[in-house]
């Protein structure tokens, strides 16, 4: 795990504003390598006195060159290495061929590294044990298909030096690493965190008002925005072709394509079904347990971590360690559920016991490492520093177990969604808007929740989304932000109006698309690498998530067992009481820890200049008098944290 920084220059010779900036970058992302770290230059640099001044400043060893053509793009690259897999100097990025004609840096993990250099064979002189080095062979041995060979999360940069130089960027399917790039038509400049582009210099640090809008909409900032302006997230399952003509993203998997090609006919049985599962699911948990360093799990009590601590454990040959957060306010802990998993496979149980005034005084810390603004990762965040506390680099993690095996309870009841979508979409416009102006004037009667009825103006699979995934409806954000109905913009999420596979099949793809792929993997990734822990997601291998999303439904919904099909597939391996319980969800009891906080959080979120002081005020009323949720005063609160960091 590491971050990565560089500057693609199309034409214009490499400056030392261009090397100062990259190393500006690394010093950024110091958390998320602080084990190693490296840069690449051109050889032409030797002719550059301002260069090489500030490199003789530096450990030559750290610093290497390519050969660079006379005229033409080069490029300034540079990592930062958490080390995980071969700790030695060996391992040290950029890392490059023997000819030093092809480079790489790599953030994150490829699992099935060890299979890769098999298949490469004696033709590839590996130097090092790392996954590493097996992109670099595969990319010389495949060309730009080599990401189709990998299994893991990953965000690289691979650099061919001549004869025509050129980079490819690229990300893993699912986004689980991050990779944000801005392209001014001089050059690129790209980085693991967006905080780290805006430490480069090479940019004005511009908030992009559009990305505010999206948070208040969604409670994330999701692609193709972030709250730099002109600075956007390399597509997740995308490479990018950087040369002399520019810069070109390609999608190279298509989670639905993939899904409908992985779908039998005639369909399997459920004997086949599970079989194929559970030896999926020890796999990728196999994959994902190599390490040089200790390695532990996150244990929640609920099914999906769970899974994974009962998939683990019998494949090591140390107790695994676990971690489980738990809080004075009983009715929301998870602790006793976590306790029968760790009791049953004797693991080594640490519990985290977590007080407001310990969350609360580390919030500045909190927020500093969110990097985009977000209404989750408070616990993420909690866990990681305690996992590098028990001397823990690499934890395990359920994540994405809920959208893969359809956890959540609107993909259990979507049907009802899509009946009542279809009803609606069989009334007249203006039918439609009196009924949701009338939900709305009910909300604080019935449900804080309803106001989002605004959207059953448009009854498509993505308004049902944001009936239940957005935060403050298109009215509420006009009001919040002194907005006029033009300003406003497109909805957050386009109004798709068929997706293969109905209403289910719709929000399964939402979910992963934008709250997982937009707020928890993003979370998860920034709040535990402050730490300079790896998160890793065994759930998200994409040949499992594949074949689970692909088998037919009765299979993964019943009326008894909440993800029938995973507990068939672990087949008793997990406590009854862990899964015969209602679903509770990793959080905190924030609504009573924010009202504990309230004045101050309120004054900081009336102090903002973004926002309209009434309707921040309106908002955190209806939270005190219990007719509104959260999530939506805390995202005023973290706003204005943001702007006010930004300003400084």
């Amino acid at each position: 795990m590491c971050g990565i920084a560089g500057v693609f220059k199309f034409s214009q010779r490499v400056t030392v504003d261009d090397v100062s900036a990259v190393l500006r970058m690394l010093d950024a992302q110091v958390h998320r390598g602080p084990d190693d770290w490296g840069l690449l230059v051109p050889s032409t640099v030797r002719r550059e006195p301002e260069i090489l001044s500030l490199l003789e400043r530096l450990d030559p060893d750290h610093v290497r060159t390519y050969p660079a053509v006379a005229s033409g793009p080069a490029v300034v690259l540079g990592a930062r290495r958490l080390a995980i897999i071969d700790r030695s100097s060996r391992g040290r990025m950029p890392m490059g061929t023997s000819d030093a004609r092809q480079w790489v840096a790599l953030n994150g993990e490829i699992y099935n590294f060890r299979e890769l250099r098999t298949e490469l064979g004696a033709s590839s002189a590996f130097r090092s044990n790392t996954d590493t080095e097996a992109l670099l062979h595969g990319w010389t041995a495949w060309g730009d298909g080599v990401v189709e060979h990998l299994r893991g999360m990953f965000a690289f940069a691979l650099f061919e030096a001549t004869p025509y130089p050129r980079l490819l960027l690229g990300r893993d399917r699912f986004g689980i690493k991050p990779l944000y790039t801005s392209d001014d038509r001089s050059r690129v400049v790209f980085a693991s965190e967006v905080s780290a582009l805006l430490r480069s210099g090479l940019m004005p640090s511009e908030t992009d008002p559009q990305a505010l809008r999206r948070f208040l909409e969604l409670g994330n900032v999701p692609a193709p925005f972030t709250t730099m302006k002109d600075v956007h997230p390399l597509p997740v399952a995308h490479v990018a072709h950087v040369d002399a003509s520019g810069f070109r993203p390609v999608r190279y998997w298509d989670l639905g394509d993939a899904v409908e090609r992985a779908r039998q006919s005639p369909p399997p049985t459920r004997a086949t079904t599970v079989a194929t599962t559970r030896m999926l699911l020890e796999q990728s948990v196999r994959l994902h347990l190599v390490s040089d360093m200790p390695l532990g799990a996150f244990l929640s009590g609920g099914i999906d971590s769970a899974a994974i601590v009962a998939l683990a454990s019998p494949a090591l040959e140390q107790p695994l360690t676990t971690l489980t957060v738990t809080f004075d306010e009983t009715d929301v802990s998870e602790a006793s559920y976590a306790q029968l998993v760790a009791k049953r496979y004797r693991t080594d149980h640490r519990e985290v016991r977590l007080r407001p005034h310990a969350v609360f005084d580390e919030l500045p810390k909190i927020l500093a490492a969110m990097d985009q603004p977000t209404v989750d990762g408070l616990n993420i965040w909690c866990v990681s520093r305690a996992a590098r506390e028990a001397g823990l680099r690499v934890v395990l993690s359920g994540l994405g177990g809920d959208e893969i095996f359809w956890g959540y309870r609107h993909i259990r009841f979507a049907g009802a969604l899509a009946e009542a979508c279809r009803l609606l979409s069989s009334l007249p416009v203006n039918a439609r808007h009196r009924l949701a102006r009338l939900a709305a004037a009910s909300a604080p009667l019935f449900r804080p929740d309803l106001d989002r009825a605004a959207y059953v103006q448009t009854p498509t699979p993505a308004s049902a989304f944001l009936l239940v995934r957005g935060l403050f409806n298109p009215a509420q954000v006009t009001r919040l932000l002194g907005l006029s109905a033009k300003e406003r913009g497109a909805p957050p999420v386009p109004p798709t109006q068929t997706i293969p596979g109905g209403m289910r099949e719709a929000l399964t793809r939402l979910d992963i698309s934008h709250y997982l792929g937009h707020q928890l993997l993003r979370d998860g990734d920034v709040m535990s690498m402050a730490h300079s822990v790896e998160m890793r997601v065994p759930f998200l291998d994409h040949r499992l998530a594949e074949h689970v999303l692909s088998v037919p439904a009765r299979f993964k919904l019943d009326l008894e067992r909440p993800k029938p099909l995973l507990l068939d597939a672990l087949d008793g391996r997990i406590p009854r009481a862990v899964w015969k319980r209602p679903k509770m969800g990793f959080t905190f009891p924030m609504a009573r820890w924010i009202r504990q906080r309230a004045p101050e959080l309120r004054a900081a979120s009336l102090a903002s200049k973004l926002l309209d002081p009434r309707a921040v005020g309106h908002v955190w009323d209806g939270f005190l008098r219990g007719r509104d949720e959260w999530s939506r005063p805390w995202a005023l609160y973290v706003l204005s944290q943001f702007e006010a960091g930004y300003r400084d």
